[in-house]
């Protein structure tokens, strides 16, 4: 999606010669706050329908199917890439073809996924297209409403996206309730069925409402684009940076019940910290997206800084025995959390040239995708720490992760913070464009 002139988002362009596209709608619900609302309302009531379905899937291929637990994982593995791994292939069509365009095709992928996954009985094979389908969805369905949250005018970039972090919190909170019904009645069937009944729903909605938002972009973005991101340094610099903040909040699905486990606590205490986690965020994000709005480029990587200080310090706690330290654990690192999730795609959006919002974002998706590939592969590891005595050092470990890419930020965030102050301001008519300079390198200067 390519900002209006006198968006906050307005950049440099670098898509080439603009073709003719269709008149975008006007009037005050498109050029207002519905947009913002319908992708953020849609995407707690279609995720409400993901978290129901999809923490409880592995029981139900493995008992209900009868698939064996190598070709369950084997199908999470397709899904993981299929969801994060093509963010940026995900990005590009999203700019090319229009945001709210890719989100609605999204979320009718997503819908038909869930209808196959009804039918695919026994058959690994079946199950592998239905979950690579999920996984495609799922992806360009993320691109694009993160892309048109990231052209929104009315409430700000950051704000908007933090909502959106808002409501995903929210439907994990209510999704698997659900979920744990449908299982206890042998429902998942069902549950499949509402899954895809709520993304269809929401596929139609999204169609008539955000019709015409693809209007705004300007040129079409050519394929070599992709590869041409990567000699964007700032960009790769803050993406890699990026990485240590997903690997730490990964640790949630993996170090967090560990711990508890080790600690020969009840293991029913992962519900509830984990729905902890998600309420801390969701109230925190809550109340910083306005105020984060309205700090500088350099205020919010100050935040991102600090998120590194939050999530690496908050795991170091739990090297100390009790359920008091793991739930201060929690509770910082939710906090950290939620600074690292308030700001993160704020600043890759700010970083994108004219119609490429989708595209950066897309290399925001992939550094999700690896942090989490080397928090689970880390985070596997507790229990060889643990038998060798050595737990202080995993903790350490995630703290120098969390310390390291703080420290990283400080020394290029005013580097970075010009970079975007740049490309903010608009090109005058006539000038050549192109995708940035790779010289433009972030300093090490505070």
């Amino acid at each position: 999606m390519t900002p209006e002139k006198g968006d906050g988002l307005k950049l440099a362009d670098s898509s080439g010669a603009a073709e003719a596209t269709p008149k975008a709608r006007t009037g005050r619900f498109v050029t207002g706050r519905g947009p913002a609302y319908v992708v953020i309302l849609g995407r707690f009531t279609t995720n409400i329908g993901f978290f129901m379905v999809v923490p409880f899937l592995a029981v139900h291929l493995t008992k209900d199917e009868g698939l064996s637990s190598f070709q369950t994982g084997l199908l999470f593995a397709v899904m993981e890439f299929t969801r994060r791994g093509l963010g940026i292939p995900s990005g590009w069509v999203s700019d090319r073809f229009g945001a709210a365009r890719i989100l609605t095709l999204g979320l009718a992928v997503e819908a038909c996924a869930y209808a196959v996954f009804t039918v695919a009985g026994g058959s690994v094979v079946v199950w592998g297209a239905a979950v690579a389908l999920l996984g495609i969805g799922g992806s360009l369905n993320n691109n694009g409403a993160r892309s048109v949250l990231a052209s929104s005018k009315s409430g700000g970039v950051a704000a908007d996206l933090s909502r959106y972090y808002v409501s995903i919190n929210g439907a994990a909170l209510i999704g698997p309730l659900i979920g744990t019904a449908l299982m206890a009645a042998g429902a998942m069937k069902a549950g499949f069925l509402i899954a895809a009944a709520l993304h269809l729903a929401f596929a139609v909605t999204s169609a008539v409402l955000l019709r015409g938002l693809h209007a705004t972009n300007a040129a079409p973005v050519k394929a070599a684009a992709m590869a041409e991101a990567l000699r964007d340094r700032p960009l790769m610099i803050f993406c890699s940076l990026a990485v240590g903040g997903w690997f730490l909040i990964t640790q949630y699905r993996v170090a967090l019940p560990l711990t508890v486990v080790h600690q020969k606590l009840s293991s029913d205490l992962v519900g509830p910290l984990t729905a902890a986690n998600a309420v801390v965020v969701m109230l925190t994000v809550w109340l910083l997206g306005s105020r984060i709005e309205k700090r500088s480029t350099v205020g919010r990587l100050d935040l991102f800084i600090g998120s590194g200080v939050l999530l690496g310090g908050g795991w170091l706690l739990c090297s100390v025995d009790g359920i008091s330290p793991i739930v201060a654990a929690v509770i910082v690192t939710s906090i950290g959390e939620s600074l690292f999730c308030g700001v993160v795609d704020a600043v890759v959006a700010g970083l994108a040239t004219e119609g490429r919002t989708g595209l950066y974002l897309g290399y925001s998706t992939m550094a999700w995708g690896v942090g989490g590939m080397l928090g689970g592969f880390v985070g596997g590891g507790f229990d060889l720490a643990a038998g060798h005595g050595a737990l202080p050092l995993f903790w350490l470990v995630l703290a120098l992760v969390g310390i390291g890419y703080g420290a990283g930020t400080r020394a290029v965030r005013r580097s970075l913070a010009d970079a975007v102050e740049r490309r903010r301001t608009p090109v005058p008519a006539g000038t050549p464009t192109g995708t940035p300079d790779p010289a433009e390198t972030p300093s090490a200067s505070g």
